[in-house]
């Protein structure tokens, strides 16, 4: 049996970078930082390590406020950062 989806048909894929503290069995760490590269993050659906049974588009979405909050702070980005997304909250804390 073929697993073919058409041209109109769409597919959410994901668990494609496995993630995790141990740069031997995971390739992005726990701020999805590749471990082989100090500039390169990935915040897509690919961290899953797994799809849902829902769309995952909120989830991708709070996860990369998650991790930009990650690099802000990393960078030494000022603490008010977050008040330019509109509403003064860290991600950390819009997702708690």
């Amino acid at each position: 049996m073929k697993n073919e989806i058409g041209v109109a048909g769409v597919a959410h894929q994901a668990g494609t970078c496995r993630f995790g503290t141990d740069p031997g069995t995971s390739v992005l760490d726990t701020h999805c930082k590749a471990h082989e590269l100090d500039n390169l993050y990935v915040v897509d659906t690919s961290f899953f390590p797994s799809i849902g049974a829902v769309n995952p588009a909120l989830t991708a979405m709070a996860n990369a406020l998650r991790v930009g909050d990650h690099i802000a702070e990393r960078i030494g980005a000022p603490e008010d950062a977050a008040a330019r997304r509109g509403n003064g909250a860290r991600a950390t804390e819009v997702i708690a």
